[in-house]
């Protein structure tokens, strides 16, 4: 009773730490982030009032083609669970950027509390912990959270659903209770509806394990073909849905989705050791050379080879694909990271146990443990980096003046604003709640919004000519404030 009661100790510690960790993450940048988290953010904020229809441009008064995924009217370019998290946030907690971070403090602590318990299944409780200290101490795991790294909420919670069905999985594995048949089908599913198909990687463990037990008859597996069909139930009525309301969008999203495998968007490339050359910016400076030696540790302290082997096969089969896919992005292979962290949990613990062989006494093996905990968190903490990348630079100065200047604007309801640099016309719509516009308006386009009854404000930039219908317009506000920073 009291080992047990120290166990929930540790872990009631853990959580705590995690949720700290991760606020602390969330407080990082007092500004949306470029590159996506602005149009996820603004996307959620949308759909606050209209959750079935997502919308970047939510009024689309300017007559456009609205037919890029930055620029859509109706915005199916991501499945839309992780979207709904942040709305509600939204709608509870009011429209922010730590409201519109909070759903990943909390999925993250979730993540931590799943990993130590897989941690413990496949090995014992001091890899449970030490698995669950690199989720919180792992440096772009807080970027994923913070809204800096590429696709940062949207891959942070499709991360966190794949590793509830790993976990889901590794239990039905141990207890053989029903109620994980249906949470492995839940979660997988959830995990489709953040970032499409990739969300099935559970099964392909699955049916790999299936394979080596040499069971594939179907009448052998109705208990997979059940959680198969749950996910289908929670992931298909989305899709349907969005093909009936929104077809023309519907087909356009999937035909974009569905060439990533064979061609390089958006600049996107790299040869076929882009993932394994991330790995290290993933997971730490030396993590390539500790990633096999970890998941011999892991083989040595499991018995259980088969289920070592389904789970090895999810990591194999996800790097596989990324890295043959023409479309590389730093963290697609991030799915994994639960299984990659507990295999380096069970490597240190690994050195730890042969360490302890040198002393009797239990107290110093319990200090050695300690200090060996503590310098991982320490090393895998790079708190000198995390200052360096959100304070005293130009990027932050940048977003920061320009979150300054959208919320100081004072322009009449009925306002559309253009001339606004690059794609900062998405923040300018998500602090201003102004339709907006990267460029002038064309006398027809003036002509039209003048019809409509809306006021025409824009941005001078340097030396630009303005056209004479506007200067002419004394209704046309000019705003004198820079906009600066990126596309």
């Amino acid at each position: 009773m009291h080992i047990k009661s120290r166990e929930y100790l540790s872990l009631a510690f853990l959580v705590l730490t995690a949720i700290c960790i991760f606020s602390f993450a969330a407080l990082l940048d007092p500004f949306l982030n470029l590159w996506d988290e602005r149009f996820h953010a603004l996307a959620a904020k949308n759909m606050m009032n209209h959750p079935l229809m997502p919308t970047l441009y939510d009024d689309p008064i300017v007559d456009m083609p609205y037919d890029r995924w930055d620029r859509y009217h109706i915005w199916l370019h991501k499945q839309p669970l992780f979207l709904w998290q942040i709305a509600i946030c939204f709608k509870i907690f009011g429209v922010s950027e730590f409201s519109l971070r909070l759903p990943d403090i909390v999925l993250g602590t979730i993540l931590v509390v799943i990993t130590y318990r897989s941690g413990k299944l496949l090995a014992n409780k001091n890899v449970a912990y030490i698995s669950s200290l690199f989720v919180i101490s792992t440096i772009y795991i807080l970027e994923l959270i913070a809204g800096r790294q590429e696709l940062e909420h949207n891959d942070f919670t499709f991360l966190v659903y794949i590793s509830l069905s790993i976990w889901s999985f590794i239990e039905y594995y141990y207890s053989k209770k029903t109620i994980w048949i249906y949470l492995i089908g839940l979660f997988s599913g959830m995990a489709i509806l953040c970032k499409w198909l990739v969300g099935l990687l559970v099964y392909f463990g699955w049916g790999f394990m299936r394979i080596l037990q040499k069971n594939i008859k179907i009448s052998k597996n109705t208990d997979l073909i059940i959680s198969l069909s749950i996910t289908l139930l929670v992931a298909l009525p989305w899709q349907i849905l969005t093909f009936v309301w929104y077809p023309e969008e519907a087909a356009c999203a999937y035909r974009f989705n569905s060439i990533h495998f064979t061609t390089p968007l958006e600049g996107h490339g790299g040869n076929f050791w882009y993932h394994f050359n991330m790995f290290n910016t993933i997971y730490g400076k030396i993590a390539s050379f500790l990633i096999i030696p970890g998941f011999i540790a892991l083989y040595k302290k499991n018995k259980d080879k088969i289920l070592l082997n389904s789970l090895l096969s999810m990591v194999i089969v996800v790097y596989l694909f990324f890295s043959l896919a023409a479309t590389k992005m730093p963290s697609f292979t991030i799915v994994t990271a639960m299984i990659i962290f507990i295999a380096f949990a069970t490597l240190f613990d690994s050195i730890i146990e042969h360490i302890n062989k040198l002393f009797i006494k239990r107290y110093i093996k319990s200090l050695i443990f300690g200090l060996f905990t503590i310098t991982i968190a320490i090393f895998n903490f790079d708190i000198t980096f995390l200052k360096e990348k959100h304070t005293n630079n130009t990027y932050t100065s940048n977003l920061l003046n320009n979150k300054h200047v959208f919320k100081s604007l004072e322009l009449p309801s009925n306002t559309v604003l253009f001339n606004v640099k690059g794609r900062h016309y998405i923040e300018a719509m998500f602090y201003t709640n102004l339709p907006s516009y990267n460029f002038i308006p064309s006398l027809e386009q003036y002509q039209d919004i003048k019809s409509k009854g809306k006021t025409i404000a824009l941005f001078k930039k340097n030396n630009e000519k303005i056209p004479d219908y506007l200067t002419d317009d004394t209704s046309v506000i000019i705003i004198d404030k820079e906009i600066k920073g990126y596309e």
